[in-house]
């Protein structure tokens, strides 16, 4: 009980806390993988008070378990609230694609269409990031679509990014007088993979090779 008091208020705090969502979803992890899970009224009690987290970490416990449809709802209820939030728009995006994917819909190219809509409203929110285009890049490859996803696997080939680990929760200073650097990662060998996968399936071998060659090796 006193846990999710504790939990409750990091949660109602403005701004709204990231690590403290992110230490209950790992807390409950194990409670999580069924819907009559004893922390789902409480859950969603935040969730209905118009709190963006409990929506986004709900829908995240059914996208582990294949439970999609429900995922998309949940991140949809979490969009209504934050429309502009990247996070948000990733979720109902993926979500929506993964839908599509596993099961036959009489609609499958629309649910296609509004998932990576979802995706480009990401990639405008993030100012076409080296993440944000790799994001993109990675569900086009996802669908099917893999020229597109050639065109974003190599703009993300065109911008270097500093590795800059994400902070570990533990060591948070919330009186620190300068905020933590946001966490990123440099995805060019990720992508450069990935690429060298579509130059060979499709037989230009010699090029697949040769992305490799550039970014996969040391």
């Amino acid at each position: 009980m006193m846990l999710r008091v504790f939990f409750t208020l990091g949660l109602q705090s403005p701004p709204v806390d990231p690590p403290a969502a992110l230490i209950f979803m790992a807390t409950v992890h194990d409670g999580l993988e069924s819907r009559l899970s004893k922390h789902y009224k409480f859950w969603m009690r935040l969730g209905q008070k118009g709190f963006v987290p409990p929506r986004i970490i709900y829908g995240n416990q059914f996208t582990m378990i294949s439970q999609h449809q429900v995922a998309a709802k949940e991140y949809l209820q979490a969009y209504k609230q934050m429309p502009e939030n990247p996070l948000v728009n990733l979720c109902v995006g993926t979500a929506l694609l993964n839908v599509a994917l596993g099961f036959r819909l009489q609609n499958k190219h629309q649910c296609v269409a509004q998932g990576l809509a979802f995706l480009y409203n990401n990639l405008r929110l993030c100012e076409n990031s080296q993440e944000a285009l790799y994001n993109m890049a990675r569900a086009c490859h996802h669908v099917g679509l893999v020229s597109l996803a050639a065109s974003y696997y190599e703009k993300v080939l065109a911008i270097r990014q500093e590795d800059c680990p994400l902070p570990k929760l533990a060591k948070v200073d919330r009186d620190a007088a300068k905020p933590p650097e946001p966490g990123y990662c440099d995805l060019r060998r990720e992508a450069a993979y990935n690429l060298h996968l579509i130059y060979k399936k499709s037989g230009a071998v010699d090029l697949a090779r040769q992305i490799l060659k550039d970014y996969c090796t040391l």
